[in-house]
C-alpha cells in the first residue's frame, strides 16, 4: 500500500511525513512546556516576587504560546495537505480501476462469479484506500509521541508502560479477530449483500419505476429486501455484539490498571518525592499516554481491517487481462480495402460460466461488399457471433478470418476503425447529441458536418434541429436542460453513430427493431445506401429487413443449416420456409 501512496503522490508524501513529526513532537514541547509553567507558578507564589521570577514566568508564556500555535497551524496545515494527498490516492485508485475495466476481457463482465469480484471491489475502492492512508499518517504520529511519552512515564517507575501495553493489548487482539471474522462473513456474503443492493436499485431507480407502479410490485420488493438486509445485518450484528462484551470486560481490567498507576503517582508525591509541576506531568502524561496507545493500537487493528478488504480490490486489479496471440507490434492493419470479406471457418464457443456449446463448427463467408442476414430462432447465438467479430470474445474453436489474416492477428485500433456495430441493446449517452454520434468513432475529428450527415442518414436530423440548443442539446434526463428521445429516436441515433464512422464493415443487430413501419421503411432506405459499399451483417426478425440481403445465413441448434437468397431459401421449403411460415403465422416478422 504504502508503493500505492508513494506512485500516487510522491513531493505531498514527503511534506506529510515532515508534518508527521513536527505533529508528533509539538504536543510534548507543551506537555513539558505546562510543567515548567506549574513549577515556576510555585515558585512564584511561595518565593520572594522578584523580577527576574516574573520575567521567567513571562518567558515560559510566550514560548508556550508560540509552540501553542505552531501546533495549531500544523493541524491546520496537515489536515489540507491529507486532504489533498488523498484525493490523489484516490483518483490514482479511480484510474487503476478504470484501466483494469477497460481492458480486462469482456468475458468477466457476463460471469456470475466474477460480479461478486466487481461488487466487492467497487465497494471498498470507494473508501478504503484513503482510509488507510489517513490510518497510517495517524498511526506514524501516535508512534512518535508514544515513544516520549513512554520516557517520560519510565521517570516515574520502569514498570508503567508495561503495563500500560499489557492492558490494552487484550483490546487490540479482540479487534484484530473480530476483522478476520468481518471479512471472513462479508466474502461468503457478498451474493446475499449484492442482492440487497439489487432489491435497492429495483425501488429506487428510473429504469425500473415504470414497472413497479404498473405491476405494484413496491410491496413485494420492500418485503424482499428487508428480509434479506435485516437476515444479513442480525447476523453481522451477533459478531459485533459477542466483540463488544469482550471488549467490555477488558476495559474494566485496564481501568483498574491506570488508577493504580494514578495511585502510585499520588503516593510519590505524598511523600515528598515529585514536584506539583512533575505530578501535572506525569498525570497529564499517564492520561494521553493511554489514550495514544489505545488510539495507536485501533489504528493497527483499524488498518488490519482495511487491508483484509484491501484485498478484495487487488483481487479485482490482478484478474487476468486479454493475452494477444501477437504483440501489437507484430499485428498487421486492417486491409485498406477487403478483397475477400469475412470468414468463419469451423468457429466454436461457449461461455466461460459453462460448458453448454453456443456455436459449433459454423462455417460461412461474407463477401466483401456483400450484405448478409442472420436470422435464426432466440438463443441460436447469433448477437453471440457479432460479439465474436467486434473482438469481445475468442472462439473456442476455429478461426474468423479478414481476407487471409486471422482477426485477432489484426491491430485492434485499426480494427475498431472498419468494424462498426449497433448492438441491440445499444447505450443511451446522457451527453449532447453531437457527442452521441461522435461516439462512433472519436478519433475522427468532431466535423459538424460529418454529425450531421450521420444524423441525415439516420433520419434524426430533423428531431435533433428542433431542440432549442440544436446538436449542442443534452439527450436524456440525468442533467438539467435535457431532452428525452423516444426508443425509436435512440435506436435512429445509435445508427448515426455506425454512419459517422466510415468503417469498411457494418455489423446492425436488430436495427429497426424499435421503429414503427414508417420509419422502417425510411431507414431501410439509408441502410440500403450505407451498405452499398461495405460488408454487412444484419441480424433481424423483420421479413422487410431480411429481404434487403443479397443473402441469408440460417442458424439452428448450434451451427448453419442453410444459406442463399431468399428466395432459393423459400422455394427449399427446409428451416427458412418454416421460421417465416410460423413467424408470418404468429404477427412475429413481416
Amino acid at each position: 500500500m504504502l508503493r500505492y501512496i508513494w506512485s500516487s503522490s510522491p513531493g505531498w508524501t514527503i511534506l506529510n511525513a515532515a508534518l508527521i513529526l513536527i505533529r508528533g513532537v509539538l504536543p510534548l514541547f507543551l506537555l513539558y512546556l505546562v510543567k515548567l509553567l506549574v513549577d515556576e507558578i510555585q515558585t512564584v507564589a511561595t518565593g520572594p516576587n522578584g523580577e527576574d521570577a516574573f520575567n521567567r514566568l513571562l518567558g515560559l508564556l510566550i514560548i508556550a504560546a508560540v509552540v501553542f500555535l505552531a501546533n495549531a497551524l500544523s493541524a491546520s496545515l496537515g489536515t489540507l495537505v491529507r486532504e489533498r494527498q488523498s484525493f490523489l490516492i484516490s483518483d490514482y485508485f479511480d484510474n487503476l480501476i478504470h484501466n483494469k475495466t477497460t481492458n480486462i476481457e469482456y468475458g468477466y463482465f457476463e460471469h456470475p462469479k466474477y460480479q461478486n469480484v466487481f461488487f466487492r471491489a467497487l465497494n471498498e475502492a470507494s473508501f478504503r484506500p484513503s482510509r488507510i492512508f489517513y490510518g497510517i499518517v495517524g498511526l506514524l504520529q501516535n508512534l512518535i509521541t508514544l515513544i516520549v511519552m513512554g520516557g517520560i512515564l519510565l521517570m516515574v517507575h520502569w514498570s508503567i508502560s508495561i503495563v500500560l501495553l499489557v492492558v490494552t493489548l487484550p483490546v487490540t487482539a479482540i479487534r484484530l479477530r473480530y476483522a478476520r471474522s468481518l471479512f471472513s462473513f462479508k466474502r461468503k456474503n457478498t451474493n446475499r449483500e449484492r442482492k440487497v443492493n439489487y432489491y435497492n436499485r429495483l425501488l429506487t431507480s428510473r429504469e425500473f419505476a415504470k414497472e413497479l407502479r404498473t405491476f405494484e410490485l413496491g410491496s413485494l420488493f420492500r418485503q424482499r429486501y428487508h428480509e434479506i438486509k435485516d437476515d444479513w445485518r442480525q447476523s453481522q450484528f451477533r459478531m459485533l455484539r459477542s466483540k463488544t462484551l469482550r471488549e467490555v470486560a477488558v476495559q474494566v481490567l485496564a481501568a483498574i490498571a491506570v488508577f493504580s498507576v494514578y495511585g502510585l503517582i499520588a503516593f510519590r508525591a505524598f511523600q515528598g518525592q515529585l514536584s506539583i509541576g512533575d505530578v501535572v506531568l506525569y498525570f497529564m502524561a499517564l492520561q494521553r499516554g493511554y489514550a495514544y496507545l489505545q488510539e495507536f493500537l485501533g489504528r493497527i487493528s483499524g488498518l488490519y481491517e482495511d487491508s483484509l478488504f484491501l484485498n478484495n480490490l487487488f483481487e479485482f486489479l490482478h484478474l487476468p487481462e486479454a493475452q494477444p496471440t501477437l504483440e501489437e507490434n507484430e499485428k498487421v492493419p486492417f486491409p485498406a480495402r477487403m478483397k475477400q470479406g469475412i470468414r468463419l471457418d469451423n468457429v466454436g464457443f461457449h461461455y466461460p460460466s459453462n460448458d453448454r456449446w453456443i456455436l459449433r463448427n459454423v462455417s460461412f463467408q461474407i463477401n466483401a461488399g456483400e450484405t448478409v442476414a442472420l436470422v435464426g430462432a432466440n438463443g441460436t447465438g447469433k448477437t453471440t457471433l457479432v460479439k465474436l467479430i467486434c473482438g469481445l470474445y475468442k472462439p473456442n474453436e476455429g478461426k474468423i478470418y479478414v481476407d487471409k489474416h486471422p482477426i485477432d492477428h489484426l491491430k485492434w485500433k485499426s480494427r475498431v476503425d472498419n468494424i462498426s456495430v449497433i448492438y441491440q441493446d445499444f447505450m443511451l449517452y446522457n451527453v449532447t447529441a453531437k457527442e452521441n454520434i461522435w461516439f462512433g468513432n472519436v478519433r475522427q475529428q468532431l466535423s459538424e458536418k460529418n454529425i450531421k450527415d450521420a444524423a441525415n442518414q439516420a433520419g434524426i436530423n430533423e428531431v435533433i434541429e428542433e431542440f432549442e440548443n440544436g446538436y449542442n442539446t443534452t439527450l436524456g434526463t440525468l442533467f438539467d436542460d435535457s431532452e428525452q428521445l423516444s426508443p425509436g429516436q435512440w435506436q435512429r441515433l445509435a445508427l448515426a453513430r455506425s454512419f459517422f464512422n466510415q468503417s469498411q464493415v457494418v455489423l446492425l443487430d436488430e436495427p429497426t427493431s424499435s421503429l414503427d413501419a414508417f420509419s422502417e421503411a425510411k431507414l431501410l432506405n439509408y441502410i440500403k445506401g450505407i451498405t452499398e459499399n461495405r460488408t454487412a451483417l444484419i441480424i433481424s426478425h423483420r421479413l422487410s429487413t431480411i429481404k434487403m440481403a443479397d443473402r441469408i445465413v440460417v442458424l439452428d441448434g448450434e451451427n448453419v443449416v442453410e444459406t442463399g437468397h431468399y428466395r432459393e431459401l423459400m422455394n427449399m421449403k427446409g428451416h427458412f420456409y418454416k421460421m417465416v411460415q410460423s413467424f408470418s403465422e404468429l404477427g412475429i416478422i413481416r
